[in-house]
C-alpha cells in the first residue's frame, strides 16, 4: 500500500548512516573483537585502509590514506583510521581522499554505499566513479538542460523518477566542476 512504502522509505532514511548497533542491529563479537584488539596493540591505526570500487575497476585497492570525505545520503561526512563501523548511502557528489597531507584526490560518484569496518578499512562501492578533472563541462552543461527538459515533459511516474534522477546527478557534477573552479 502507499503508507507502507511510505513507512519503508522513511525507515530506510533515518537508518542511512547511523552506526550498526544504533538500529538495533547486533554487532558480531568479532566485529567487536577487532576494535578491542587494535585498542590493546596500540590503539587506533595512522592509516586508513581504502578500497574505491567501480563494477569496471578498482580505483584504489587496500590503498594506505589519511582520510576519505563521501557524500553520504544525510550529508558529508569524513572517515578516519578508528572510524565507528558504519553503512552509508551515497548521493551524487564528490568523494575526496586525502593520501597524505597536500594530496587530495576528487572524484564523482553517482551513487553507491560506503562501509567503514572496524579494522578501519573503508570500502567505498560505487556505480560510476570519474575523477573530477575528467569531466567535461560542456558535456555536463548539455546533459543537464537535457535532463530538466526531460522532466518536464515527462508524463507518466517512471519517466519523472529517471527524470529527476539525471537532474540530481547532473546538478551534483555541476557542483563539483563549480569547486575545482571548472
Amino acid at each position: 500500500s502507499m503508507l507502507a512504502s511510505r513507512l519503508s522509505v522513511a525507515l530506510r532514511g533515518a537508518a542511512r548512516r547511523m552506526p550498526l548497533a544504533a538500529v538495533g542491529a547486533r554487532v558480531p563479537a568479532a566485529v567487536r573483537s577487532m576494535a578491542d584488539e587494535a585498542a590493546a596493540k596500540g590503539g587506533i591505526p595512522t592509516k586508513l585502509t581504502l578500497n574505491l570500487l567501480a563494477p569496471h575497476e578498482a580505483i584504489y585497492n587496500k590503498a594506505e590514506v589519511d582520510q576519505v570525505i563521501v557524500p553520504g545520503a544525510d550529508g558529508m561526512f569524513g572517515i578516519l583510521p578508528g572510524h565507528v563501523p558504519t553503512i552509508s548511502e551515497l548521493k551524487p557528489g564528490l568523494v575526496e581522499v586525502t593520501v597524505a597531507q597536500g594530496d587530495v584526490q576528487k572524484y564523482f560518484v553517482s551513487s553507491g554505499f560506503a562501509v567503514a569496518h572496524a579494522d578501519s578499512t573503508l570500502d567505498v562501492c560505487a556505480i560510476e566513479c570519474v575523477k573530477v578533472d575528467d569531466l567535461d563541462p560542456s558535456a555536463v552543461s548539455s546533459g543537464k538542460t537535457e535532463a530538466e527538459a526531460e522532466l518536464a515533459r515527462a508524463t507518466d511516474e517512471v519517466e519523472k523518477a529517471k527524470a529527476q534522477i539525471a537532474v540530481e546527478v547532473y546538478s551534483a557534477m555541476t557542483e563539483a566542476l563549480a569547486q575545482q573552479g571548472k
